[in-house]
């Protein structure tokens, strides 16, 4: 554990020797990476926040009920029942997510994608899956943690 500390060690004194000869201009033919705007230099607005029937308005310019519109802001029915009759309001992520709706509803509803109509709930279709890059071990558990959930499901 010792030897992998001290190489570890090694290898960020080396880079960090790298970073000034190269800020002294004695190291040329690298290649650089650097962050241009940092939390020190910028600043982002919060999202706004909405009364409750400026959330009911941008449900209802969206043409879905307030079960549809919590799966498509991934929350729950009762969280959008709360929120436009004023009882709660939205956190964070869910203003600024109601802020894409009420500015950008084209964008919400091609995220999303079609809305299936009701089904039996055998039938209903999963939903869209994301995955990272994996390595081919992790591609290997993935795919049979995959297909024992799917197994279950039906």
């Amino acid at each position: 554990m010792e030897n992998e500390h001290s190489r570890w060690g090694e290898a960020l004194i080396e880079g960090l020797k790298e970073a000034i000869a190269y800020q002294r201009g004695e190291l040329t033919n690298v290649r650089v990476h650097s962050v241009e705007v940092t939390a020190r230099s910028a600043h982002v607005e919060r999202p706004p926040w909405y009364a409750p029937f400026l959330i009911r308005e941008i449900r209802h310019k969206l043409s879905v009920s307030q079960a549809i519109f919590a799966e498509m802001l991934g929350v729950s029915a009762s969280s959008v029942r709360a929120w436009e009759q004023g009882k709660r309001e939205p956190d964070g992520p869910a203003r600024r997510l109601l802020q894409i709706a009420e500015l950008h509803p084209e964008v919400l509803k091609a995220v999303v994608g079609e809305i299936y109509p009701a089904i039996e709930p055998a039938e209903t279709p999963l939903p869209k899956r994301v995955e990272a890059p994996a390595r081919s071990a992790d591609k290997e558990r993935l795919a049979a943690d995959t297909g024992s959930s799917r197994r279950r499901r039906s």
